[in-house]
């Protein structure tokens, strides 16, 4: 019953509001090994994060989820991350697709904790991202560690060998002022190391954002005629058909960079603090990854999301998202959902 609950969750949401999220983006810690220029969530100290028992706590009273994307930082730097995939395994018994990017740093940790996980996992669908931002010289520039992209290949190549129908791996290409020209470089020597189609690439387009990458001086976005066309380049080498949910929205959501470069403003009605939700590592519910707009803290409302839901703060925060009154963003954290809950709109807003 997991994919038709939330194939009818995705066609509600086409309707009006959702009463609940299908979808949580979830930060489990802010420590990260990278130093990247574009992020600065490695400055952050590591904060007050959620305990294991308290992620407990918190997803024994919340667990209605269809998809839950982990991030951070790092989830790997968390001694615990095999406890919070269990945790999540457990009581997330609704739950169709977990996922989590990775800098690839601890390639032993990240391979073993995975293995491990795939041999008890209830989870339909893993899916994992290792992140690459160029050709070796480059990547390791913007990510600012030396070795960075011969880590990061390796888990990529080593998690390859552990794929099936129930997990996928995908490299994770930023585009960003510092990269646009470096596509080509990279897959080029991905490909003297390891076999790499174009549907393994997850390709998307870097951001500002005060709340979560901690970069609002930040100034190196991509100018948008040249990142169309690369996009529209890479969108042309895929051959996964219209059927693959992970193609479609791929697919979507690089057509709709243009408008929102050009307008700085998101091209589809948003889902945030509807269909979706961000969690910060010390428990703060936000609407989004981008909207500094607290809605309020699980410890708070005793780890019970759904009151937390219900709250006239949630719905001022909903109405605000509605009003336009957020920075505006295209990240996959956000625009999946909004793409899905606007399957018959047209080229977007406007």
């Amino acid at each position: 019953m997991r994919f038709p609950r939330l194939a009818y969750r995705v066609l509600r949401s086409n309707l009006g509001d959702l009463p609940e999220p299908y979808r949580m983006t979830w930060g489990v810690t802010s420590r990260c090994q990278a130093r990247c220029a574009m992020c600065n969530i490695w400055r952050r100290p590591a904060g007050d994060e959620l305990s294991l028992s308290e992620i407990d706590r918190f997803l024994a009273r919340s667990n209605r989820f269809s998809w839950i994307n982990l991030t951070g930082g790092e989830i790997f730097l968390r001694d615990d991350i095999d406890g919070i995939l269990d945790v999540i395994d457990r009581h997330c018994r609704q739950l169709c697709l977990l996922n989590f990017p990775t800098n690839g740093h601890d390639s032993d940790r990240i391979v073993a904790v995975v293995r491990a996980f795939l041999a008890r996992m209830s989870v339909p669908r893993l899916m994992v991202s290792v992140s690459l931002d160029g050709p070796p010289e480059l990547h390791d520039r913007i990510r600012g560690v030396d070795g960075s992209w011969e880590r990061a290949v390796a888990t990529f190549r080593r998690l390859r060998e552990l794929r099936s129908r129930r997990f996928s791996v995908f490299l994770g290409y930023t585009v960003q002022e510092a990269n646009l020209d470096g596509f080509d470089g990279m897959l080029q020597a991905v490909r003297r190391e390891v076999e790499v189609t174009d549907d393994e690439l997850h390709v998307n387009v870097a951001h500002v954002s005060g709340l979560y990458y901690d970069n609002a001086t930040f100034s190196g976005l991509p100018a948008p005629e040249e990142t169309c066309r690369l996009l529209d380049r890479i969108s042309a080498s895929r051959r996964s058909g219209v059927m693959s949910p992970v193609s479609f929205l791929e697919r979507r959501y690089q057509s709709l960079v243009r408008p929102y470069l050009e307008r700085g403003t998101t091209p589809l009605a948003c889902q945030a603090a509807a269909a979706s939700c961000y969690v910060d590592p010390g428990g703060t519910v936000y609407p989004c990854t981008g909207f500094d707009a607290p809605v309020g803290s699980l410890r708070e409302w005793g780890y019970d999301l759904g009151r937390l839901w219900r709250s006239p703060r949630r719905h001022e925060v909903r109405q605000a998202v509605r009003d336009g009154a957020c920075p505006g963003c295209w990240t996959p954290c956000e625009a999946y959902q909004t793409i899905m809950a606007n399957l018959f709109a047209g080229g977007g807003k406007g």
